[in-house]
């Protein structure tokens, strides 16, 4: 059997201060003032001797589509792994700077932009360079009180993490991987920068494994969730990174591992149904708030006056949207890591938590990783009923697709995707 191989590295990727922040609010501008903590792009490179993979972890809250292709062709330019066998996830901080393109929240900052696939780059072939023998081994740990349901009272939360331990040949442990669902929120609009309660978390963990091991988060399935605390300010950023640590670290640390076995991965396309909106309606709305904003009066700095920017520049966009080639379905990148009798799935959007639940009961794998906001950003995918209820579950479904740049996705989108993944989980299966 060949040995299983991995290589972890890290590069700094904080962006300098006075660059806009992404989240919370149209046309905000909330610039980044002060580094609480450093932000970071995490690889981990796994190899079967045969086929080579690398997962990278970012302080960051999304990827850009034309970015997530920059960084892929810069891996491989100089790294030699096909974009198929990388995956990109973020841990959807929303205290790092705009790293996707939205509509009024947060506008990137481009030459910030061209510095990250360098850097990425970097932490990819370092951790080529290290690669060493190791076992890998999986577990969980019940984390209920970390999760909160934002978008009913007492809606289902994510009530465990699912963990990764890999050692190295003498048995001790040098990486690990944490995939759970929590909007990283508790700084709210602060002008803080720092990757929130998974990096307070694994910072923690890091320094009491005297920096011996390297530590990924992997958002999990959080469209509904925020961590406790949203809004709460530093100290509870310190609380639940202190919660993270005590729960995680003992559970890692009681993981037994294995010879790992082949490696099987690989990105897919994955479409799902969008509304189309009517044509008519918008260009007389576009005409509408493209008056009113001529024609205002009022201080230009308000809430008010945003708001209508805004309303016109979704519009805009939607127009837009209505002349690509096919804006009755929007399609995206899914990639899985199959490693012996577990498996990763990773894909970019905001999926609510009962999805997810639903497709790790239905897996064959007794270890299924689903990690959200990778590859692409893409945006909320929220349930049937959030389309017509009020609250936070028709601004995902309704709202936040605006901000997106997208349609809204057809009310039963999310139980195709659910039934999607599940039909891949099966494939990937059956292939052995």
């Amino acid at each position: 059997m060949s040995p299983f191989l991995f290589g972890t590295a890290r590069s700094v990727i904080t962006p300098p201060v006075g660059l806009e922040l992404c989240g919370y609010g149209p046309y905000l501008k909330r610039r980044g003032t002060e580094v609480r903590q450093h932000l970071h792009s995490t690889a981990l490179v796994l190899s079967d001797g045969q086929n080579t993979y690398a997962l990278i972890s970012n302080d960051l809250i999304w990827l850009d589509g034309t970015l997530v292709d920059a960084i892929h062709e810069e891996i491989r330019r100089r790294c030699g792994l096909d974009p198929a066998r990388v995956i990109l996830t973020n841990t959807h901080t929303h205290s790092g700077p705009a790293t996707m393109r939205t509509v009024a929240w947060g506008e990137p900052d481009m030459a910030y932009w061209k510095t990250l696939p360098r850097l990425m780059v970097e932490a990819v072939q370092q951790a080529l360079q290290d690669m060493q023998p190791g076992r890998i081994g999986f577990g969980r740990v019940e984390l209920p009180e970390l999760s909160v349901n934002r978008v009913e009272t007492d809606g289902p939360v994510d009530r465990e993490a699912l963990l990764i331990r890999i050692d190295d040949a003498h048995g001790h442990m040098r990486a690990a991987c944490i995939n759970f669902g929590a909007h990283p929120v508790t700084l709210g609009t602060s002008t803080l920068i720092c990757g929130d309660y998974p990096a307070d978390g694994i910072a923690k963990m890091e320094d009491a494994l005297k920096d011996k091991a390297k530590i990924l988060f992997l958002q999990g399935n959080c469209g509904n969730l925020n961590c406790r605390g949203f809004g709460a300010g530093v100290d509870m950023l310190d609380a639940n990174g202190t919660l993270l640590r005590n729960r995680v670290l003992p559970a890692l640390e009681k993981i037994p591992t294995s010879d790992a076995g082949p490696l099987a991965g690989d990105t897919v396309e994955m479409p799902l149904p969008m509304q189309i909106p009517d044509r008519t309606g918008l260009e007389h709305e576009l005409e509408d708030f493209e008056h009113r904003i001529t024609v205002y009066e009022g201080d230009r700095e308000t809430r008010e006056y945003r708001q209508m920017c805004f309303e016109r520049d979704w519009r805009k966009d939607r127009l837009a949207l209505l002349d690509g080639p096919h804006p009755q379905r929007l399609e995206f990148r899914v990639s899985y890591l199959r490693i012996g009798d577990a498996v990763l799935i990773a894909h970019p959007l905001e999926l609510f938590v009962e999805y997810s639940d639903a497709i790790k009961t239905a897996s064959p794998f007794p270890h299924t990783f689903i990690a959200g906001y990778a590859n692409e950003a893409v945006g909320y995918l929220a349930r049937p009923q959030d389309f017509s209820l009020e609250g936070f579950g028709h601004y995902a479904a309704v709202y936040a697709p605006r901000i997106c740049r997208h349609l809204e996705f057809q009310p039963e989108a999310g139980e195709v995707f659910r039934d999607h993944i599940v039909a891949l989980l099966h494939r990937i299966k059956e292939k052995g």
